[in-house]
């Protein structure tokens, strides 16, 4: 709803002002049917626009983006048929559709119709079903305007018609108004970071779209579904920057069966075969460099060795990067690159490279099932790291075992920097095996391959 008109009007109250957000009648092109409406909002669809238009600007400067004009035209095609069947759609939106020349699995929505798909979503869709549901499920973003919706929420947080009014009241872009609510612009913004009740909502949208497109609307939570399980170490900004809503498949199943009689949907096409054909035969992405330095004594490790060596633990086997170290301990083992383990102020030695395989005992013996006992761990992990944080968790098979697939956001031992963990738990008896793979968070996607290799080496026949 909009609440960006009269915003100047002397003598509003605080009290009006949430009678005008509860009160005032839906959006024009809200789906009643389906409840698709954008939640309050001090900002107006123009200024979604305007903000979409300064913040693409500042984006398009930091990403690399692929400039194939084949590649471009399928995407702004279909993207554009998309849309065209999007609720809460608004004629100032200018929809442009761009390309990120990465190999990490991910997409992302500005506000004002603004859509970023990385060349690594091509790679992993299997039809154009799947890859509309990633531009479906953006455009839900857009049009349900989460962008704003987040800015007026942090706005009203902080407190006061009088903040309000002064950040409202003042002439200038949005941009700067933003500014001073902390909310920057750029691929880092708090903007991005949608929560799992704004990532349903455009989870519910994408359906709808995908089902009047003629598209089988099944297809946008299989992918998530998919890439979760087939590319855990290439998906990890992806679900950074979307939160998994638990019983995904089951929620969008539920909001299907509202939309009409099933529908077969298409699945592909040559257009898509084709657009993917022909970006795989350019240039690879380039590999995303690291901001590592070489201060405080930090040997930035060589890159790991293409030969993978052998690793005998007493329940297991695995095998890792020739020019790579390894440490025993009583219940664990370090496997690190040169330079992989860092020396603290205190004298403390940390991990920042590598894999570690460590054994964890629950505390409730044999009655614990696998999700509660890695629960159990984290909160062990949480007491020496404060700032670990779970990003995405879900179950895998390890080799015909049961396994818990949990990716990690910490701090890194090197100073200034976050680092990306990969958990991986299994039972073994009545203790839980982990393996974690650590590496900090700017070179993460250049250990993955390594540590994906890792990971299917791992045996437990023992």
């Amino acid at each position: 709803m909009n609440l960006g008109t009269g915003r100047n009007a002397p003598g509003k109250t605080l009290a009006a002002i949430f009678v005008a957000l509860f009160l005032l009648p839906l959006p024009a092109g809200a789906d009643n049917k389906l409840d698709l409406k954008p939640g309050y909002n001090f900002y107006s669809p123009r200024e979604d626009a305007e903000l979409g238009q300064e913040y693409s600007a500042q984006v398009n400067r930091q990403l690399p983006l692929l400039d194939d004009a084949e590649a471009l035209n399928y995407l702004n095609n279909l993207g554009k048929k998309l849309v065209a069947f999007a609720p809460n759609n608004q004629p100032e939106y200018a929809w442009k559709f761009r390309i990120v020349n990465s190999p990490e699995i991910n997409a992302f929505a500005l506000p004002g119709g603004y859509i970023y798909v990385n060349r690594g979503v091509f790679d992993a869709a299997e039809n154009e079903a799947q890859l509309a549901g990633v531009i479906a499920h953006e455009s839900g973003h857009v049009v349900m305007r989460h962008g704003t919706h987040i800015a007026s929420q942090t706005l009203l947080a902080q407190g006061g018609l009088a903040i309000i009014d002064s950040i409202l009241g003042q002439r200038g872009n949005i941009g700067s108004q933003l500014a001073q609510l902390g909310l920057g612009l750029g691929v880092d913004s708090l903007l991005l970071k949608n929560s799992r009740s704004a990532e349903t909502q455009a989870d519910d949208v994408g359906a709808y779209i995908l089902y009047q497109a003629g598209y089988d609307p099944h297809a946008m939570a299989q992918f998530f579904q998919i890439i979760a399980k087939k590319y855990p170490q290439r998906t990890l900004q992806f679900f950074s920057d979307h939160p998994s809503p638990e019983n995904r498949i089951q929620d969008v199943d539920k909001e299907i069966a509202q939309l009409g009689p099933p529908r077969a949907g298409s699945m592909d096409n040559s257009e898509f075969v084709g657009a993917k054909e022909n970006l795989a035969v350019l240039t690879p992405p380039p590999e995303r460099k690291g901001t590592l330095k070489t201060d405080a004594g930090n040997q930035i490790p060589p890159p790991p060795s293409e030969n993978l060596v052998r690793f005998d633990g007493k329940i297991f086997t695995l095998e890792y990067p020739a020019n790579w170290q390894t440490e025993r301990g009583e219940d664990n083992v370090a496997l690190f690159p040169p330079g992989g383990m860092v020396t603290g102020s205190e004298g403390e030695t940390s991990q920042a490279y590598g894999a570690s395989v460590s054994l964890f005992e629950p505390q409730d013996g044999r009655s614990w099932g696998l999700i509660d006992a890695t629960q159990e761990l984290l909160d062990s992990m949480r007491q020496s790291n404060p700032q670990l944080r779970v990003l995405q968790q879900t179950g895998m098979n390890l080799h015909g075992n049961p396994a818990v697939s949990t990716l990690l956001q910490n701090d890194s031992p090197l100073q200034g920097q976050r680092e990306t963990d990969h958990l991986v738990t299994v039972r073994r008896r009545d203790s839980v095996l982990a393996f974690i793979f650590i590496a900090p968070a700017g070179t993460f996607e250049s250990y993955a391959p390594t540590f994906d290799r890792m990971l299917q080496s791992i045996d437990l026949a023992r």
